[in-house]
């Protein structure tokens, strides 16, 4: 029975983490710098839900709503700070990226305080499928996140978005003469990783709960994700949360848990001395 009670429980990780570690996985491949303020996207896009179920409307569609809203800011943020300093090297948009993730962890605290909060579930009972035991949440929070990664992989993959995106990773330069313009693509791609923050967000506190520390708390173990499933690769990132989720679980048989987080870097460090480059190489 534990077994199967830690492996449900290391898919549910598995799907909280995958999309925020998509988002930062997604930034690196087109923008070529990591963007440590996506975890603090994920606790603005919860909260930003909370605030919207205020006004009556269900979880679901506050939650899509703040996903919009946040993906919109991540854009303006884009648009009016990161976008004069891309030239610059690397290092200015990862200072700003610092900056910006205390000042959305502090606008947080300005603006709902440092307690825990939840959001307005009834409890419901769990469910029993070929004797996993599963709750309509847990089943509700990996469904969704297996849409929106195969969304996101079929859309880059197959359209004309995709095509510019890819493009534009690869050579910037040579993009612009083929007719894209990197600019529409870096909005998109920022648009889109403040999507897929805030609902990871969003899953987080359905799980567990809503506090200023909710994304900062899971920074460490996002970024192992994206640089174990390989910079630049959804699909990467996805199978990366799935072994980090399911080592981290299944080491609860003979560890603490105090030892989860130590013994995922210990499966980042194993897997990137034989794997320099991810899980999954990405083709851009």
């Amino acid at each position: 029975m534990e077994f199967k009670i830690y492996l449900i429980s290391a898919l549910v990780m598995a799907a909280i983490w995958s999309l925020p570690a998509a988002a930062i996985s997604l930034i690196y491949g087109v923008l070529r710098y990591p963007n440590f303020a996506i975890p603090e996207f994920m606790t603005l896009g919860a909260y930003l839900t909370l605030l919207l179920c205020g006004f009556s409307l269900p979880l679901w569609a506050a939650g899509l709503l703040a996903a919009v809203v946040t993906g919109l800011i991540a854009l303006a943020v884009d648009q009016t700070a990161f976008r004069f300093v891309r030239k610059a090297g690397i290092l200015p948009p990862v200072l700003l990226s610092l900056g910006l993730m205390l000042v959305l962890q502090n606008l947080v605290r300005f603006g709902w305080g440092n307690g825990n909060l939840q959001f307005p579930i009834l409890p419901m009972r769990p469910f029993i499928i070929a004797g996993f035991i599963i709750t309509p949440v847990q089943a509700a929070i990996i469904g969704l996140v297996i849409v929106i990664l195969a969304g996101v992989f079929l859309g880059l993959r197959y359209t004309e978005f995709g095509r510019a995106v890819r493009a534009t990773s690869t050579n910037p330069e040579l993009a612009i003469v083929t007719g894209v313009q990197p600019e529409r693509v870096y909005g998109a791609v920022l648009f889109a990783a403040g999507f897929l923050a805030a609902v990871g967000g969003i899953v987080l506190a359905t799980e567990t709960s809503l506090n200023p520390l909710l994304g900062w708390r899971v920074l460490i173990p996002l970024f192992a994700v994206a640089i174990l499933g390989g910079l630049g690769s959804v699909v990467g990132a996805a199978l990366a949360a799935v072994l980090v989720g399911l080592t981290s679980e299944f080491s609860l048989f003979i560890l603490p848990s105090s030892y989860k987080t130590a013994l995922a870097f210990l499966v980042l460090t194993l897997v990137l001395l034989v794997r320099p480059s991810g899980l999954v190489k990405s083709r851009s």
